[in-house]
């Protein structure tokens, strides 16, 4: 930290463009997510230079999103430097994956309904979080291989993530329809998951490869060569991934190459991210500090997707602004609502930790001691029954639940 605690140095342990780029994809999905549940219909125009421009952009904010998760993950899991038992990277990568997953559920809740007995097939869709934690998990996976057989983690994640591009073809084409809906939502979008573990977990992947390079250099991040070189291979991928899909098709049968050729758009994109990334990284060095709020932001993204997708979207309590505003408003409008929605974000993000210090002492402290009360009495009730009614069992697991 510099001498203003309102300032991050630009060369602190943790390298600062990781959470600075996060930041700028955070804020980008705000104005993305809003703009295009506000817009109307009849202003999407794609001949339209500024809504062109607009969805174009939109369309980088989820490969930088997976990228950056990569990175930073594997960045800090390899930085630990400990075992695979005492690597608390790991735990926490764990820990992280499953709570994703848990929560991707918990924000499509609508607790209305379900006082009602409802349970709208939306909840059931797979989204962002559910593939991040996901990600998280594989990363996890591949260093546990890379421990325990030695095979670098580089090979591993590159291995992955050209398999998860490359079998994307088939997971769309193949017939999904004899899984339950909770299973089959992890593998195909026709049920209205909006995205999909395969591919969107190769981004991730991707991701960990830099985080790797950057875990055995630091200093890359600081020259100014590193950064073209990022530059320039995704120049290479967006100008050259069509020729290299086509070079596959001569040298193969082609089917599933062919397919990627069509739609390619996982290794243009690719080239998007790292021409992005590689932009962050060299014009960061620049800047002697970095503002404390733009780096905060960029740690506190899942705090501002939690809360964006109940206000926006309304789950929790069945009201939102889409529900109230639904694709109705004009261009200039909807610039309007999504610099405001934007600012409050930015505005939460700057007062978290008081918020976060109200929160804790209206409602989390008291939920806490009252639950601490009822597990009293549950535990009593409970052993009072083994007692007198059954005295002959005893279920010991039961302590870890009281």
């Amino acid at each position: 930290m510099s001498n203003s605690t309102n300032l991050t140095s630009i060369r602190s342990p943790r390298v600062v463009f990781i959470d600075v780029l996060r930041a700028f994809a955070i804020l980008m999905m705000l104005q993305g997510h809003f703009v295009d549940t506000m817009l109307a219909p009849e202003y999407r125009d794609p001949n339209n230079v500024i809504y062109s421009v607009w969805f174009f952009m939109r369309g980088l904010t989820a490969p930088i999103f997976f990228f950056s998760t990569g990175l930073v993950f594997v960045y800090l899991l390899l930085k630990d430097g400990r075992p695979l038992g005492q690597n608390v990277r790991v735990k926490k990568g764990l820990r992280r994956g499953f709570f994703l997953i848990g929560l991707g559920y918990l924000l499509k809740f609508t607790f209305p309904a379900l006082l009602l007995g409802k349970v709208y097939p939306s909840f059931f869709v797979v989204d962002v979080l559910h593939c991040i934690g996901i990600a998280i998990l594989l990363l996890v996976g591949s260093y546990a291989v890379q421990q325990k057989l030695r095979i670098p983690i580089w090979v591993l994640l590159t291995s992955l993530a050209f398999f998860v591009f490359f079998i994307n073809p088939e997971a769309e084409r193949a017939d999904w329809s004899g899984l339950p809906t909770l299973l089959a939502n992890y593998f195909t979008m026709a049920r209205g998951s909006v995205f999909t573990p395969v591919p969107w977990v190769g981004y991730t992947m991707f991701g960990g490869l830099l985080g790797f390079i950057l875990h055995k250099r630091p200093s890359l991040a600081f020259t100014h060569w590193m950064p073209l070189v990022v530059a320039i291979l995704g120049a290479l991928l967006t100008l050259y991934s069509h020729a290299m899909l086509t070079a596959l098709i001569d040298l193969t049968t082609g089917g599933t190459y062919r397919t990627l050729l069509y739609g390619n758009y996982l290794f243009w994109r690719l080239g998007h991210v790292f021409i992005v990334v590689s932009i962050f990284m060299w014009v960061l060095q620049f800047f002697r500090y970095i503002p404390v709020l733009i780096t905060k932001i960029g740690s506190e993204t899942l705090t501002i997707y939690s809360v964006h997708y109940v206000i926006l979207y309304g789950t929790w309590l069945g009201i939102g602004l889409s529900q109230l505003m639904y694709r109705s408003l004009n261009p200039w409008q909807s610039f309007i609502g999504a610099v405001l929605f934007v600012s409050f974000f930015i505005f939460l993000i700057y007062k978290i930790e008081i918020v976060r210090a109200w929160l804790d002492k209206n409602l989390q402290t008291p939920l806490y001691n009252r639950w601490r009360f009822v597990r009293v009495k549950l535990a009593r009730a409970y052993f009072k029954w083994v007692n007198t009614k059954q005295p002959r069992v005893r279920f010991s697991f039961i302590k870890y639940f009281f």
